[in-house]
């Protein structure tokens, strides 16, 4: 009897231990209750008047341009213009005297009536316009046909717009556009012809643009955006900006909405125009008494647990 009495004792021991609870192990309330929330704030959706629009990029061009040659051989005479300088039509924009003229010395014989050629040219601008390029310095020799400068003519100052093929069918001439420099001014214009060229590898169709307003004094070849509205102003459901999410591609977008109070869900939605601020939601439908979470919603979980940080009250690190 003796022998078995340790046994037995070891067995008790253990029983005892296995039963009795853990003195450092925490309850199940305290787990739950130490699970990290988010705070979050939280908004309704907004019927906002709307205008689905189509940006597409453009190339200022001059299209006519007045290029002026020399119309025989010989040395250019000062004064020469230079670039930017505006000239009219018929102008005198470069003189040229002959070879002949000057061995002769023929601009000097004014004795003998019978001498009147002088062997001075006059090479006049045929429009009015901008001197783009001076190719040629006074004293110069120049040969007959040779460039000497190159006009700009501003009255035919336009943009050139490639338009997809597949959104040919929202831009027509005569149609009002605007168009965006790139220091953020805004020029009224409207389509002025469709050219009949396109590009084979892009697919696109090419129009011009024309401002119908003043116009600022703007180089060639340079990158702007055109803004076409495809749609009439419309009343739509829209939230802000920031509590739309997207993923790398921007090929899917979600929202988080409130479940409960502690609780936020992930839904899909179908986006349409999205302005500065605030996108369109086109679908689902939601009501004004669902609660979309407008910050804090980035990187969080489908059923996620937040806490909504109420009107005037304090973030928790804010506080601290």
């Amino acid at each position: 009897m003796l022998r078995f009495l340790p046994f037995a004792l070891l067995l008790l021991l253990a029983a005892c231990h296995s039963g009795a609870p853990a003195a450092d192990a925490p309850a199940d309330g305290e787990a739950a209750a130490a699970k990290p929330r988010a705070v979050v704030t939280v908004g309704t959706v907004q019927r906002d008047t709307v205008t689905d629009v189509l940006r597409l990029s453009a190339l200022s061009a001059y299209p006519a341009k007045d290029v002026l040659r020399a119309t025989t051989t010989g040395y250019l005479l000062a004064p020469v213009p230079v670039p930017g300088q505006r000239v009219a039509a018929g102008q005198t924009v470069f003189t040229l005297q002959t070879k002949e003229s000057r061995v002769l010395h023929l601009d000097k014989l004014t004795g003998d009536p019978r001498l009147r050629f002088s062997g001075i040219i006059r090479i006049k601008a045929s429009q009015a316009g901008v001197l783009a390029t001076v190719d040629k310095l006074a004293g110069d020799y120049v040969q007959d046909g040779e460039q000497l400068a190159l006009s700009y003519d501003r009255a035919r100052f336009g943009f050139v717009l490639d338009v997809p093929v597949t959104q040919l069918r929202y831009v027509r001439v005569g149609q009002p556009c605007r168009i965006r420099l790139p220091d953020g001014r805004i020029l009224p214009g409207r389509v002025a012809e469709v050219l009949a060229t396109a590009d084979a590898a892009l697919q696109t169709q090419r129009y011009t643009v024309r401002p119908t307003g003043p116009v600022p004094e703007l180089p060639e070849n340079l990158a702007v955006q055109v803004e076409v509205d495809r749609t009439a102003p419309h009343l739509t459901p829209t939230l802000p900006r920031a509590a739309v999410l997207t993923d790398e591609t921007q090929t899917q977008f979600w929202v988080m909405r409130l479940l409960n109070d502690s609780t936020a869900v992930k839904v899909p939605v179908t986006v349409g125009n999205q302005q500065t601020d605030r996108v369109e939601i086109k679908s689902p439908a939601f009501t004004s008494r669902d609660k979309i979470l407008l910050s804090g919603n980035y990187g969080l979980d489908d059923t996620a647990a937040v806490k909504v940080q109420r009107a005037g009250q304090v973030p928790p690190a804010a506080a601290e």
